[in-house]
């Protein structure tokens, strides 16, 4: 009779037990989708950039901040093979300059099928986040003469030793929570998704 009465209080502790567990699982939220878990990947490299670096410091000063995450906002004033050149404010950033961004991945265009719900080309305001990579020249020939007839303000004979930042993740400058990446880089897709 003791045994029995044993066994059945260790099989009733061993259905409470299971049971706390089963109530745990209803209760806890579901594990973080890929989805999320990437998205959350680029809100860290966000976070992680430095947001407020002078243009004369990045050209002066260039050595200072290779291979460093950045954060560079302007327009795009012209779109090449696989960078673009992007014109600071400087009504924004008390600094008048271009960067060149490079981008390993096309931009997102209207045309695109499926269309995308936000499309980046000349004439476009973005937040680029990237990785500094030094001083390069773009030669002012390569400027169309579509982009030059749109900028009459723009002296694009400045474009000897332009700071240049590899994108990781470009932003619509109206996105000012920056809460839905336009433009994510292939290499930090393959990397975190």
């Amino acid at each position: 009779m003791r045994k029995n009465l044993i066994n059945l209080l260790v099989l009733l502790l061993c259905f409470c037990l299971s049971s706390c567990n089963v109530i745990k699982y209803i209760l806890e939220p579901p594990p973080p989708s890929k989805e999320e878990i990437f998205l959350q990947r680029v809100q860290n490299f966000t976070q992680g950039s430095l947001y407020n670096i002078n243009y004369n410091t990045l050209k002066l000063n260039p050595e200072s901040f290779v291979d460093k995450k950045i954060r560079v906002f302007g327009v795009i004033v012209e779109e090449f093979d696989r960078d673009f050149l992007l014109f600071t404010n400087p009504f924004e950033d008390n600094e008048y300059g271009f960067y060149r961004i490079k981008i390993d991945a096309p931009l997102p265009k209207q045309g695109d099928y499926p269309k995308p719900l936000k499309y980046i080309s000349r004439g476009s305001e973005v937040n680029v986040f990237g990785i500094y990579k030094g001083l390069t020249t773009i030669k002012p020939e390569q400027i169309s003469t579509e982009s030059k007839r749109l900028n009459p303000h723009i002296d694009f004979t400045r474009l000897r030793n332009i700071p240049t930042i590899e994108a990781v993740v470009i932003y619509d400058r109206n996105d000012l929570r920056l809460e839905r990446p336009v433009w994510v880089s292939q290499k930090f897709i393959k990397e975190n998704y």
